[in-house]
């Protein structure tokens, strides 16, 4: 098991280019060595035997049918989203070119 202190969290620091007042490196000492803890008690645990899992339940997800619903149009058979567009060229939405 790693033993953190606070050299080990300045050189995390000074690799990760953080700038950290002393109560900030006193208080992620005391964080870091808690998550190596619960690292090195997760690697403890015996999964002998334990299948892989890919979601915790064994239900198929409910799908639901395609339907297909036609777009509103207006009395000239054009797409309603049309009517919300702040400029319309060609029959679709106007946008400024990005190159």
């Amino acid at each position: 098991m790693i033993e953190v202190n606070e050299a080990l969290t300045r050189k995390v620091m000074g690799l990760a280019k953080l700038k950290l007042s002393d109560g900030e490196v006193t208080t992620f000492t005391a964080q870091l060595q808690g998550i190596l803890n619960y690292i090195d008690q997760l690697s403890r645990v015996d999964v002998q035997g334990v299948g892989s899992m890919t979601h915790p339940f064994d239900e198929p997800t409910p799908f639901r049918e395609d339907v297909v619903c036609p777009s509103p149009v207006d009395t000239e058979g054009r797409p309603k989203t049309l009517l919300s567009a702040p400029d319309v060229l060609d029959g679709g939405y106007k946008v400024p070119s990005i190159l």
